[in-house]
């Protein structure tokens, strides 16, 4: 509409008005069932809420709570970092020192602010946090709303739908997906906001609509608050918004250069307030900006203990790890930006900038050293050539007959043609995803590529453990070790200090029936606490082997405590290191730790 008023202006002005490429080609209709409803046709709320993508949402919910189940109660499959995350909403809650900064600052905050939601049920349902219900719920949820925003934006492009149904399915059923909408992680809220924000900026792209493109940047946004990857996503996406509006405007060059500047503000605001809200908050508590790279439990930091491979190592393990996510995503993806030239289609940009933009964040990170070699940090692919698959099987299905020169007895041939071409859609996608389901599940259990994958579950399915395997099958036996021997020893509330950035010690926190009985660095007094013990009327430090983790605040803070107590404690027990969980000394405070000399 904004686009016709201003040419019709340009022409009662005497001056040309300029043709839009994208003009060249008619504009690709939306499948009637995803086409808002007319006021005057609009479906009851029956159909509304039985539609095909409540279904989609609901069927991949329920396979996603069942692997949950699966993992937390049957098989005890959990994975370290989702109850960390997790905690961090528990420490809200139910630790010693209840405040909402104790969600911690070296994380964002979204996935442990969710799970605090079901843990306020904590108290009726202990499982909650005990086996990391809570976290399973929402990487559940998240997971499965991932799945109805891919089917949405394959509907939306203009698969029709066997084609998009097919391709929904291979998505939701893609083994790293179904892990990870079960394990409590982060990786389904992640994906989640991420194909949100693809979605809609496809919507934004096709029509034009404002309100698409606000939505894509509020989901972006989000997606920040989950991960930090999602800046490559936001910068990418907010220079392909900015190329997509200057070129579709019309009129003079200063006045295409407003309206893409007007749409980039648009589309990178929400992004840029979230990164400077939560960075600024960091500040006013931490005193640091961002706490993953200035403290000493974010990467930076703990990057320095990690033996990685070299420039060249860590280079091949990237070819591997998205090799085996998506064999044939190179060939896809040159594939697919031929044919959206070809048919000057910049749909093309939105995956390739959102998710691209996200992927090559974690890609660059990891050769520059600065996050583990995990495979999970390039899931991105699953739904990158997902939704690039989509754009090639789009291309095939449109179809432009003219009502003019079509013969009349022809529309039977049309409908024959039709189910054709989405038969042979239908082949190119299992051609496609075939292959990529087999080689993502074959690398979940190759060591090389797969670390954490096979520690935290090869146990279930290899018959003959290796010691990779049996470090995920002792490693809730140990925290729960940990958590019961504290209840045994009935101590008062704050009576042991303890680094919880410690493997195994948010689990032993958030499965032991007093959590208050440690003190943490989320707590506001934990430094003093640590300095001087007995003052602040604590008698116990739990410390970590510093041969297994250095950066410790105890370790930091008492360097000989582990080898000679400091002169200030004696120790009083030793757990032994068992799976993932280091070795630790409980030692009991004698007297001031300031009176050494």
């Amino acid at each position: 509409m904004e686009h016709t008023a201003t040419s019709t202006v340009t022409r009662e002005q005497g001056v040309e008005p300029r043709v839009d490429p994208l003009s060249e080609w008619p504009e690709i209709p939306l499948p009637p069932d995803v086409r808002p409803p007319a006021p005057s046709d609009r479906r009851s709320l029956g159909r509304r809420l039985f539609s095909e993508g409540v279904i989609v949402f609901l069927l991949a919910f329920g396979l996603y709570l069942t692997v949950a189940v699966l993992l937390d109660f049957k098989y005890h499959a959990f994975t370290g970092d989702a109850f960390s995350r997790m905690a961090n909403g528990f420490y809200i809650l139910y630790s010693r020192d209840r405040h909402l900064a104790a969600v911690g600052f070296v994380w964002t905050p979204l996935q442990s602010l969710a799970d605090m939601v079901f843990l306020l049920g904590n108290h009726l349902w202990p499982a909650l946090s005990h086996n990391n219900m809570a976290g399973s719920l929402v990487s559940a949820l998240a997971m499965a709303g991932a799945v109805y925003q891919i089917r949405s934006a394959l509907r939306e492009w203009g698969v029709t739908r066997l084609p998009s149904l097919v391709l929904t399915a291979f998505f939701a059923l893609n083994p790293m997906i179904l892990f990870y909408a079960g394990n409590g992680m982060s990786e389904g809220l992640f994906l989640f906001t991420l194909a949100a924000a693809t979605r809609y900026l496809l919507r934004w792209m096709h029509r034009g609509d404002l309100r698409s493109l606000a939505y894509a940047a509020v989901a972006l946004a989000f997606c920040y608050l989950t991960r930090n990857e999602a800046a490559g996503g936001a910068l990418a996406g907010a220079v392909a918004v900015g190329v997509i509006s200057y070129w579709r405007a019309d009129g003079r060059r200063p006045l295409r250069v407003r309206t893409a500047m007007a749409d980039f503000a648009i589309f990178g605001a929400p992004a840029f307030v979230a990164a400077a809200g939560w960075a600024i908050t960091s500040y006013v508590i931490t005193g640091h900006f961002f706490e993953q790279f200035s403290s000493i439990y974010g990467n930076s930091e703990q990057e320095l203990f990690l033996h990685h491979k070299t420039f060249h190592g860590r280079m091949l393990f990237e070819i591997h790890a998205i090799g085996a996510l998506g064999p044939l995503l190179p060939v896809v993806l040159v594939v697919s930006i031929i044919v959206a030239l070809r048919r000057r289609d910049p749909r093309i940009l939105a995956p390739l900038a959102v998710l691209g933009g996200a992927l090559g964040f974690d890609l660059l990170a990891y050769l520059d050293n600065s996050i583990e070699n995990f495979f999970r940090y390039f899931i991105v692919a699953v739904p990158l050539e997902v939704l690039l698959v989509g754009s090639l099987v789009a291309a095939m299905q449109t179809t432009r007959p003219d009502p003019v020169t079509e013969p009349a007895g022809s529309r039977s041939s049309h409908t024959g043609v039709r189910i054709l071409v989405a038969l042979a859609a239908v082949v190119l996608v299992l051609m496609v995803m075939i292959p990529a389901t087999v080689t993502t599940a074959s690398a979940m259990f190759n060591p090389s590529i797969g670390l954490e994958e096979t520690q935290e579950i090869g146990f279930i399915f290899h018959s003959h453990l290796n010691a990779t395997d049996s470090q995920g099958k002792v490693y809730y036996a140990q925290v729960l070790l940990l958590s019961n021997y504290f209840a045994g020893l009935h101590l008062p509330d704050g009576d042991v200090v303890v680094d919880n950035s410690t493997a195994c010690v948010p689990p032993m926190i958030v499965t032991s029936s007093q959590p208050k009985l440690f003190v943490i660095p989320n707590d506001r007094g934990f430094e003093r606490t640590l300095a001087d013990p007995i003052t602040f009327n604590a008698h116990y430090i739990l410390e970590a082997n510093p041969a297994q983790a250095p950066e410790t605040a105890p370790n930091l803070e008492f360097p000989a405590l582990w080898s000679t107590g400091g002169e200030f404690t004696k120790m009083v027990h030793q757990f032994a290191g068992r799976g993932p969980c280091p070795e630790f000394r409980l030692f009991h405070v004698l007297h001031h730790s300031n009176q050494v000399e």
